[in-house]
């Protein structure tokens, strides 16, 4: 009977150690598995990305996002809805997938207003150059003018995913036209009624004449910059065969021009031959006017588009020569300036000691100034810095071209021209002596 006592209780704490050491297991089985999906899986466990999912399955696309680092713009099965893809071989859906895919991670907080290259590719140079994607965070997150973020920053162990609320449109040159804001004035030239269908033209397939197409685009700052140039103050203005002809130097037919294929020489647009600097990333047009390069290779699917800054203009006599209006400006000694003629506008009334000057933006103005050695005069802003300087010929804007200016101090020769820069500077006019008693206001709009 002991015997037995014995080996129950060395049969329970047995037992009792082989419960505790199963509790020990059972504690480390217990804790959380680290949950870390890729972008992929983020997808596919999804309810709203059911048609993604099978799209990206069907192109043998779902391992390709489950092995890189990327960023993707997912759309949702309404979206989907909207949109007919039955159409496209397993090719073209492929490729429209990849218009959604950035390559690299870009959560909400990194993107900005640019363009950015997709994983997608343009099928017609043979080159497979990546088309780009227009991203707007304006308001929100908007993405080729037309599809726009709902959620974001969904993070993945390789990227990011962002649900759309639509699917992404494959690109084409009146796409990114339509859609970049800083685009907006060209975007009203191509639109205006007594032009061209110019959005008939540069919507046209990269395979039929006269597609693909090189666009040198201006921005908005660049129609400013024109208006006053030519004298207007709209585009309404602007004559219309001027305008067609203008627009025309803006785009070279049958070719896909990019930054690194971009070379020294003649181009030939619709209108006529531009002269190209790929050096300096320049264009010149026929009055000498030169534009910069200043963004490349947006690239669609029907050809590429580059920014610059300058309007090219078709040749314009007398560009930039506009009627002079010209002062006599006299003094009283040492105590003021006072203007006794003036002809070709009203800039002052007349024998008024250090009158205030009414300038035009884009007029040109020719000052005789009277004993201009102990009197040289000078243009300067409100903080008292040389615009334009008699003595010396110093000044900010001395050297700008567009301002032209054009001194002698013995001759009292004082000519320039208000350009906008000039004229959003300008605060006095003053002697370079004299510079606390011979002093008046200027303005110029």
């Amino acid at each position: 009977m002991k015997n037995v006592c014995s080996f129950k209780m060395l049969y329970l704490f047995v037992l009792s150690i082989l419960l505790i050491n199963c509790g020990d297991d059972n504690d480390d089985a217990s804790e959380p598995i680290e949950n870390n999906p890729t972008t992929f899986e983020i997808i596919a466990d999804s309810p709203n990305h059911n048609t993604l999912e099978q799209a990206l399955v069907d192109t043998g696309l779902d391992q390709v996002l489950n092995d890189g680092n990327f960023t993707i713009f997912a759309p949702t099965d309404d979206a989907f809805s909207q949109v007919d893809l039955s159409g496209l071989s397993n090719d073209e859906l492929r490729n429209v997938l990849l218009n959604h895919v950035v390559n690299g991670t870009a959560t909400s907080s990194d993107l900005s207003n640019t363009y950015l290259d997709t994983q997608a590719v343009e099928k017609f140079t043979g080159d497979e150059n990546q088309l780009s994607l227009l991203i707007n965070v304006d308001e929100g997150v908007s993405l080729n003018g037309s599809a726009n973020v709902t959620s974001a920053d969904l993070e993945a162990s390789n990227g990011v995913v962002h649900v759309t609320d639509g699917v992404i449109p494959m690109p084409d040159i009146t796409t990114f036209a339509a859609a970049d804001p800083q685009l907006e004035s060209l975007l009203m030239a191509l639109t205006r009624d007594d032009q061209p269908d110019y959005v008939n033209t540069l919507s046209t397939a990269a395979d039929s004449d006269p597609a693909p197409f090189t666009v040198f685009a201006p921005t908005n700052a660049a129609f400013d910059s024109v208006l006053a140039e030519l004298g207007v103050d709209s585009l309404d203005d602007i004559e219309a065969t001027t305008l067609e002809s203008t627009l025309n130097f803006h785009v070279v037919p049958g070719a896909n021009i990019t930054a690194s294929d971009l070379a020294t020489g003649s181009a030939t647009t619709l209108e006529g031959d531009i002269d190209v600097n790929a050096e300096n990333a320049t264009i010149t047009d026929a009055n000498g006017r030169v534009s910069n390069i200043t963004f490349t290779d947006i690239q669609t699917t029907n050809g590429v588009i580059h920014l610059i800054d300058t309007v090219i203009l078709p040749e314009i006599p007398n560009l930039g020569v506009a009627d002079v209006v010209s002062l006599t400006l006299d003094n009283s000694g040492a105590q003021a300036y006072f203007v006794s003629e003036q002809n070709g506008g009203s800039v002052t009334t007349l024998n008024n000691d250090n009158s205030s000057w009414s300038l035009e933006i884009g007029q040109r103005y020719e000052i005789t100034v009277v004993n201009s050695s102990p009197h040289p005069l000078m243009l300067r802003n409100a903080a008292g810095d040389v615009l334009l300087g008699m003595q010396n010929a110093d000044g900010t804007f001395s050297d700008d071209a567009s301002v032209n200016f054009v001194t002698n101090q013995a001759d009292g020769i004082f000519n320039f021209t208000v350009t906008p820069s000039l004229a959003s500077a300008l605060n006095d006019y003053a002697c370079q002596v004299h510079t606390n008693s011979m002093v008046g206001q200027v303005t110029a709009n």
